[in-house]
C-alpha cells in the first residue's frame, strides 16, 4: 500500500472527483460514511451513546458535520462544537445547513468547553492538510479534548499533528486513542516519536480512484498481506530440502547460546531446507539437544568464536547474535568480511557492533546484505538524531551509500532499501519488546534468503510474519507474558495465512 504526502493525497482526491464525475461534497459524504460505518461496527448501539464532535472551518470539519448528521439519524446524542470563522470552506457550509441548528455550538480556539463524562469525542478540527504546528491559542481547547474520559477518535489525523514532517514536542496536538485515516497511512502516524499522540490507527478505504493512486510516485509503502501475496512462493510437490537452501547461523558465546538456539528454531519454522550453526564448542551439547533438526560446527575455542568457517556451501548466512566483541572475535570477523564475499549476509547484534567500531570494514560488506540493528546499535552506526524524520533520512543515506538493506526496529518498523525506498511494517505488538525477539528475526530472515527470496522480499516478509506471529499469539498469551519462543510457536499460523491467501 502506498503512503502519500499531503499534496499527493490532495491530487488523488481531485483526480477521483474528475474521473468519477463527483463533487467534493460527494467525496466528503463518502469519507464520513466510511468513518460512520467503522464507528457503528465498534459501537453497535449508537442510540445509547453520546458524541461530542469538534469541527474546524475546513473540510475536516465538514467530515465531522456529516458524521454528526449520520449519528443524529441513528438517535445518538450529538453535540457539535464548531470553530467560529468568517471563511468556512464551501462544503463545510453546505453541511452546516444540513444539520439541525440546535446541534451546533460555535466556539473559538480559546473557549472553555465542558465535555460530558463518558462521551465519545470525535476530533475533526484539522486533517492531513495542516501545514504548520498549532500555536498557543489552541492549547486550552486541545487540552480539554485530551482530558476527556471517554474514547477519543481523530478523523484522518489528530489535530495539530503534521503529516509529512516532525511536529514539535511542545506543540498542542490531540492525543487520539484511535485515528480513522483515509485510504492510506500518513507518515506522521507511523513515527515512534508520535506514540502518545497516535495510540492506534485504522485505514479506511473511501474509494479513491485506484488508477490515480497508482500514478503517484512515492518512496514510502505500508506492508500488508496483499503486498506479500505478490511474491509469496507456494511449494511444489517436486521440491526437496535442497530447494529451500542451507542456512548458517554464526554466533554465540559462553552464557549466550540461547540466541543461537532461538535463531535456528525460527529458521527451521521459516522453511529452510537445512540449518547449521557455527558456535564456540561450549554450546555443542546444548544446541544438539535443543534443536535436533540442526547441524552444528564448533570453533576450536570453548568460549568464543575465534575463526569463521568456509561459507561457500551455504545459501544464506546470519551473523552476530550472542557473539560478543572479544578481540579474538573481532580479529576473526575482520578476516572473514574482507575475503571478498558474494553472498548477501544477515548482520545483527555484535556483527553490527564490530562494524560500528571498524568503519573501514563497511566497504567489504556484500551489497544487498540485511542489517537489523536495535535502536542503540543503530545509534552506534549512525550517531544521534533529533527526531524520527532525521533518523529516517540518515538511515536512507547510509543504505544508499553502501547498497544495504537496513531495518529500523520499533512500532511500525521501517525497512530501508539501497534505492532509498522505505517500507513500514503493519504487524507486531509491544509484547515483542523482550530479549530474544531479534534473534528470532535473524533466523527468519536467514531462512528466507536461503530459499531464494531477494533481500528485499526476505526483509519485508520476514518482518511481517515475525510481527504477525506475535499478533496471533497475544489473544491467548497477552503482551506481558509473550516470550520469543512463543513467537516461534505461532510462526506456522502466520505462514499459513499467507498460504491460504496466496
Amino acid at each position: 500500500m502506498k503512503i502519500l504526502s499531503a499534496p499527493q493525497m490532495s491530487w488523488v482526491d481531485r483526480q477521483t472527483m474528475q474521473d468519477e464525475g463527483i463533487s467534493s461534497l460527494d467525496l466528503m459524504e463518502r469519507a464520513a460514511t466510511a468513518v460512520f460505518d467503522a464507528i457503528k461496527q465498534q459501537h453497535p448501539s449508537l442510540e445509547q451513546h453520546s458524541f461530542c464532535i469538534f469541527c474546524g472551518k475546513g473540510n475536516n470539519g465538514g467530515d465531522g458535520l456529516v458524521l454528526a448528521r449520520l449519528l443524529d439519524q441513528q438517535q445518538a446524542e450529538v453535540s457539535v462544537y464548531l470553530i467560529d470563522s468568517p471563511d468556512y470552506s464551501a462544503d463545510n457550509l453546505a453541511n452546516q445547513n444540513r444539520l439541525p441548528a440546535h446541534l451546533i455550538q460555535k466556539i473559538s480556539s480559546e473557549s472553555q468547553v465542558h465535555i460530558p463524562g463518558g462521551a465519545i469525542v470525535l476530533d475533526c478540527l484539522f486533517g492531513y492538510g495542516l501545514k504548520y504546528p498549532l500555536n498557543e491559542f489552541w492549547r486550552n481547547l486541545i487540552a480539554a479534548i485530551n482530558h476527556c474520559d471517554g474514547p477519543l477518535y481523530a478523523i484522518d489525523m489528530p489535530s495539530g499533528l503534521l503529516s509529512d514532517e516532525t511536529t514539535p514536542k511542545d506543540s498542542p496536538v490531540v492525543e487520539a486513542d484511535l485515528v480513522y485515516t483515509f485510504q492510506s497511512p500518513k507518515l506522521g502516524l507511523l513515527m515512534p516519536e508520535n506514540r502518545f499522540r497516535v495510540k492506534a490507527f485504522r485505514v479506511l478505504d473511501i474509494g479513491l480512484n485506484p488508477t490515480a493512486f497508482n500514478q503517484v510516485d512515492t518512496a514510502f509503502h505500508y506492508v500488508d498481506s496483499a503486498l506479500l501475496g505478490s511474491f509469496y512462493r507456494k511449494r511444489n510437490k517436486f521440491d526437496h530440502k535442497g530447494t529451500f537452501g542451507h542456512s548458517l547461523i554464526v554466533g554465540g558465546s559462553r552464557g549466550k547460546m540461547g540466541a543461537v538456539q532461538l535463531a535456528l528454531k525460527a529458521a527451521l519454522r521459516a522453511g529452510c531446507g537445512l540449518a547449521s550453526a557455527y558456535i564456540p564448542s561450549c554450546g555443542y551439547t546444548s544446541i544438539q539437544t535443543a534443536v535436533p533438526e540442526a547441524m552444528v560446527i564448533t570453533d576450536p575455542d570453548d568460549e568464543l568464536i575465534t575463526q569463521f568457517p568456509d561459507v561457500h556451501s551455504f545459501q544464506s548466512i546470519g551473523i552476530g547474535i550472542g557473539m560478543g566483541t572479544a578481540q579474538s572475535t573481532i580479529d576473526a570477523f575482520k578476516v572473514f568480511i574482507t575475503q571478498g564475499l558474494d553472498t548477501p549476509l544477515v548482520l545483527d547484534a555484535d556483527a553490527l557492533n564490530i562494524l560500528a567500531q571498524q568503519a573501514e570494514l563497511w566497504q567489504f560488506v556484500p551489497k544487498q546484505s540485511i542489517l537489523t540493528p536495535h535502536p542503540k546499535e543503530l545509534s552506534r552506526l549512525l550517531g544521534t538524531w533529533q527526531n524520527d524524520f532525521e533518523k529516517m533520512d540518515k538511515v536512507k543515506a547510509f543504505a544508499v551509500q553502501y547498497q544495504l538493506y537496513v531495518l529500523i526496529k520499533g512500532a511500525n518498523s521501517a525497512m530501508v532499501t539501497p534505492e532509498g525506498v522505505i517500507y513500514f511494517n503493519s504487524t507486531g505488538n509491544v509484547g515483542m519488546a523482550t530479549g530474544g525477539s531479534g534473534d528470532i528475526l535473524t533466523g527468519i530472515l536467514t531462512a528466507l534468503v536461503g530459499q531464494g527470496y531477494s533481500s528485499q522480499e526476505a526483509l519485508v516478509m520476514g518482518v511481517y510474519v515475525h510481527g504477525r506471529a506475535a499478533d496471533i499469539a497475544v489473544p491467548s498469551i497477552g503482551v506481558y507474558s509473550l516470550l520469543p519462543s512463543d513467537i516461534i510457536s505461532y510462526l506456522p499460523a502466520a505462514f499459513l495465512e499467507l498460504e491460504i491467501q496466496g
